[in-house]
Parts: C-alpha cells; sequence; structure tokens
C-alpha cells in the first residue's frame, strides 16, 4: 500500500514535467526550422543586394573616369592629335604632359585599378595608357583588350571580360583582370569614335566577394549573359543550370553590364544547422526529464514521509501506544514566505496606484496652466493694442509695427507648437523677430542672408534660427555697434546645413568646453535654455548626426551649425 501510493505521487509529479517539456520541445522545434529557414533566405538576400551594390559601385568606376576625359571637346580634340601624329612635336607633348599625371594618379589612389586606356579612332592603333603614356604595340605588349573589342558590335556600349595581362614583352607574368569597356559616341552618332577601357584586379574583386560569405560553403558568382562564371567566392565549378536543386538561390542582374549576381547556400546547411538545433532540444528535454524525475521524487518522498508520519500518529493512538514526537518540516517558512509575498504585491500595488494618480494629477494640472494662456485672448489683446496705438499717432508707428510683428510671433509660437511647417515660413517667423530685436537695439547690428538650393517645399521643426539667432543677440550685438549676424541655408539636394555666425566676442576654448558639456547634460541647465532645448529637439527629431556644432574665435566670431536631413513635401505635415 505504501509502495503504491508512493509511486503514484511519483508519477503524479513528473508526468506534467514530461508533458510540458515535450510540448514545448515540439512547439521550439518547428519555430527553430522555420526560424531557421527564414534567415537562410534573408542571409541570402542580404548577400546578394550588397554583393550586387559593392560591385557596381566598382564597375561604375568607368562611367567616373569617362566623365573626366570626355567632358571636354578641347581636351578630346587635343588628344586625338597625339594618337593620330604621336609624339610629333611640343604641342602634342604638352597634352601628353598634362594627361598622364592626371591618369596615373587615378590608378594610383584607387587600390582595385590596375591601369586605364584610352582609344580614340587612329590608324596607327595608337591609345594612352596609364603608367605608359603614348602607347602602341610597339611599347606595350597588351593588345588584345582592341583587338577583342572590334569583335564586339558597335551598338553595344559597354561590356565586361576576364582577360590576363603581360605588361612587358620580356616577362612571362601575368596579371588577371576584369576589363571594363564604355564606348564613346559623337552627338546624333550611332558609331563610336573611341572607347575607355578600366582594368580591375581580379584578385582585389575576389577578396571582396570573399568578405561577404557568411557561411565557409557559401557560394558568391558573377556570370555573364551566356551563364558562364567570371569570377566569384567559393566553388567556381558549380553548374548554374542545376543550382536550383542543391542551394537556396538569390539573384540580381545587371543588364547594363550584362552580368548576374548569385548567393548560392547549400540546402544542407539548412539541414545541418536544424540537426544541431535540435540536438540541442533533444538534449534540452532529457536534461530537463532528468531534473523533473529528480525534484518529482523528492518532493514525493518528503510527503510519503509526511504521510508516513501522520499514519504512525494514528497507529499509535489506535493502540494506545505513546505518541511519538512529530519531526519538524519547513511547511511553517512556506506561509512566512506566501504572506511576504502577498504584502509585497499589495505594497506594489498601493504605489503603483499612487503614482498613476500623481502623474494623472501632474497631467491635470500641467492642462490647466495651459488652458490659462489661450491664444485667443493674447492675439485679441494685441490687435486691439495696435489700433489703439495707431490711433494716438494717426498713422502707424514704431511701437504699432513692433505689436503686430510681435502678434505674428506669438501667432507661429503658440498655434500648433509642435507642427512641422515649411522652411519658407521658419523664415518669416524669423525675419519677424530680427525686425522686433533690430527696432529694439535702434538698428544697431546687420543681417546678412546667404541661402543656397532649393527651400521650396522643404519642412522642418519650428525654431531652428530663432534660438541661435537669440544668443547672438545676446552675447554680442547688445554691446557691439558695428555687430552683424550672417545667416546661413545650404541644400545640398540630402543635407540643409544651417549655420549663424556673428562678429561678435567669441568664446575662449575653456567655455566653448563648458558650453559644449551643458548641451551634452541630461539636466536642463539654469542658463543658456534656449540652446539646451534646441540642442535636444534636433537630435529627438533628427538623430545624433543633426546635434549642433559651435566653433569660436575669440575677438572675431562665433559660429553655430547643424545639418538636417531634407525633407520635401507637398503641403505642411
Amino acid at each position: 500500500m505504501r509502495n503504491r501510493f508512493f509511486f503514484q505521487n511519483f508519477l503524479y509529479f513528473t508526468l506534467p514535467v514530461i508533458s510540458v517539456v515535450l510540448i514545448t520541445g515540439i512547439i521550439a522545434s518547428l519555430i527553430t526550422i522555420k526560424e531557421t529557414r527564414n534567415s537562410v533566405f534573408s542571409i541570402n538576400e542580404q548577400t546578394v543586394e550588397r554583393v550586387k551594390e559593392g560591385t557596381e559601385l566598382i564597375l561604375n568606376e568607368v562611367d567616373a573616369q569617362s566623365m573626366n576625359y570626355n567632358v571636354s571637346p578641347y581636351v578630346m580634340l587635343r588628344l586625338e592629335e597625339l594618337l593620330q601624329t604621336g609624339y610629333s612635336g611640343k604641342p602634342a607633348l604638352d597634352v601628353a604632359y598634362m594627361i598622364k599625371p592626371f591618369l596615373d594618379a587615378n590608378v594610383n589612389s584607387k587600390l582595385f585599378l590596375h591601369s586605364i586606356y584610352i582609344y580614340l579612332d587612329n590608324e596607327e592603333d595608337n591609345f594612352f595608357a596609364s603608367a605608359i603614356g603614348l602607347a602602341n604595340s610597339q611599347n606595350h605588349k597588351d593588345m588584345e583588350w582592341l583587338i577583342n573589342s572590334r569583335k564586339v558590335p558597335g551598338e553595344i556600349p559597354q561590356w565586361l571580360e576576364i582577360r590576363n595581362i603581360s605588361t612587358y614583352s620580356m616577362s612571362n607574368y601575368s596579371t588577371e583582370v576584369l576589363s571594363v569597356y564604355k564606348r564613346w559616341y559623337r552627338s546624333g552618332k550611332k558609331e563610336p569614335f573611341g572607347m575607355i577601357v578600366i582594368n580591375i584586379y581580379a584578385d582585389y574583386l575576389n577578396d571582396f566577394l570573399n568578405s561577404y560569405q557568411v557561411y565557409p560553403e557559401q557560394n558568391i558568382l558573377l556570370t555573364s549573359n551566356d551563364g558562364r562564371v567570371s569570377m566569384g567566392a567559393g566553388d567556381m565549378n558549380v553548374s548554374i543550370s542545376e543550382i536550383n536543386h542543391d542551394y537556396y538561390v538569390s539573384q540580381r542582374t545587371n543588364e547594363r553590364f550584362g552580368i548576374t549576381y548569385y548567393s548560392l547556400i547549400p540546402k544542407n546547411i539548412l539541414l545541418r544547422q536544424i540537426w544541431e538545433l535540435m540536438s540541442l532540444i533533444l538534449s534540452g528535454i532529457l536534461g530537463a526529464l532528468l531534473l523533473g524525475g529528480i525534484l518529482s521524487y523528492v518532493v514525493t518522498r518528503r510527503y510519503v514521509r509526511i504521510i508516513d508520519d501522520i499514519l504512525n500518529l494514528l497507529e499509535s493512538a489506535e493502540q494506545g501506544r505513546e505518541i511519538p514526537e512529530i519531526r519538524r518540516t519547513n511547511d511553517v517558512y512556506g506561509f512566512i514566505m506566501q504572506n511576504i509575498v502577498k504584502t509585497f504585491l499589495r505594497k506594489n500595488s498601493l504605489d503603483r496606484q499612487l503614482m498613476e494618480k500623481e502623474y494623472m494629477f501632474e497631467k491635470m494640472h500641467f492642462a490647466f496652466l495651459q488652458a490659462q494662456l489661450h491664444p485667443h485672448f493674447l492675439f485679441n489683446t494685441l490687435k486691439n493694442i495696435f489700433w489703439k496705438t495707431v490711433k494716438l499717432t494717426g498713422e502707424p508707428n514704431d511701437a504699432s509695427v513692433m505689436i503686430d510683428l510681435l502678434s505674428s510671433l506669438l501667432y507661429y509660437i503658440l498655434v500648433n507648437p509642435d507642427k512641422t511647417v515649411l522652411i519658407e515660413k521658419e523664415l518669416d517667423n524669423t525675419e519677424r523677430y530680427i525686425r522686433i530685436q533690430q527696432m529694439r537695439f535702434d538698428y544697431g547690428f546687420k543681417v546678412e542672408w546667404d541661402l543656397q538650393g532649393d527651400l521650396e517645399q522643404v519642412c522642418c521643426i519650428k525654431f531652428l534660427l530663432q534660438p541661435l539667432i537669440e544668443n547672438c543677440i545676446s552675447h554680442s550685438m547688445a554691446t557691439k555697434k558695428d555687430g552683424w549676424l550672417l545667416i546661413r541655408l545650404h541644400n545640398d539636394g540630402s543635407k540643409m546645413k544651417i549655420a549663424v555666425i556673428d562678429n561678435g566676442k567669441g568664446f575662449t576654448a575653456e567655455r566653448l568646453a563648458e558650453i559644449n558639456d551643458r548641451l551634452t547634460s541630461d539636466a536642463a541647465p539654469e542658463k543658456g535654455i534656449g540652446l539646451y532645448n534646441l540642442n535636444k529637439r534636433l537630435i529627438l527629431t533628427y538623430g545624433e548626426e543633426a546635434r549642433l556644432v559651435i566653433a569660436s574665435t575669440p575677438g572675431e566670431r562665433t559660429e553655430i551649425s547643424f545639418s538636417i536631413p531634407v525633407i520635401k513635401s507637398m503641403e505642411e505635415e
């Protein structure tokens, strides 16, 4: 009887653990399989996209080099004369001396470039090459590119070719390169008159492709239109026609260069990863079962002992024997712990309710304070004062102008304070603020504007310029009679670079360091709150790159600048 009861309790505690572990393991296995497959697909897609972007960045060097030499008709004419006549006189030598250093500098400054050839149609098959200058079959061993280019139809503007270059005729050493051809056409003509060829180190491209391998067995391949593998990382003997059976495939095609990028991850990678994860899960299941069995055995034995003690007491009482002493157990401590936890949770709940009430009280108090400054009351009052000042003099005067400007300024401040506005409205508000300050200081300082780029329909947050101008006026213009401010806004298409420059007394290095520390502090400073708030708003809205940058020369000038991304909209957000 006692042994059967012990066994029943053991199963009672063990079976739930077994069930939970098995169900959890099955669910975890299914999720792991799905997530692992998604991860492999994602890695494949990201790899081929990054390889495409990086490779085309290198291949597009041919466009940059083409622009260098084809942009000027004068340079092309002189170069054409040089290739036609050779080093026939000083003008030809001058052209060669002008082009060769520039060509060599372009090659030497880019690690992936082996050489550059420039060819314009001529009877002698002369061309201009980096490191050589004027070249032909007499002084340059690599003429294969020119012969191969004549086999390509003239309507094809650019293409790629894997070659080996042997520069010197007395040497057997050769370098494998990827040659990128780009033809030149005259306006309105279909026949090319020349071309530029850039030779890229094949080893550089292979190392570049190898750097994107996530798995050792992953293959990254570049193939031509006919399916031949040109370059790659991993197994170069993979058959493109059979890859879909054994690999997870991602590909991108560039019609312009006639190449296709492949990222191939063997399917057995996924199976191996799944098996490794399943092995870990199975090990975890076995460990959990073992631990659950031990814990169930300990707990069951403990309660069986208690039951045995109770039965022993009952038997002793029935038989009239002396009642044995009851062994002490830890149940009382469990009871105490339950009460401690219950008391703690109750206190924690009360504290949370108190905090919520305090937050709601502060929120209501803040809303109450905001309601006291109703914008329409201020606007109407300022307009009444405006008309009364005009009535006193019979015409507009400085006071009425300042009141009108201040009314517009307050309207801009109070109405929709968190709204994003067009930068044109921000500039209008800034001009009103400057006019008020100039009237305050009897036009004791001048303001210059430097606006470059397209500023129409560009959106920004409010008050980008006013805190900077206020800072300049309060620290420099108030005591300077010949002060000036330069407000600069430059839009380069992606970034709006904004700066405010003054000719005030500037800051020392120690003072500048103190200001920068204040701007990066978590706590708002007692002074300089305008710059601090602007810096925080810029970082919260546009990120860390938009933070304020302060440069100052004591006694000469101070410049405060920042950059924000250009966000265009047909209407205000």
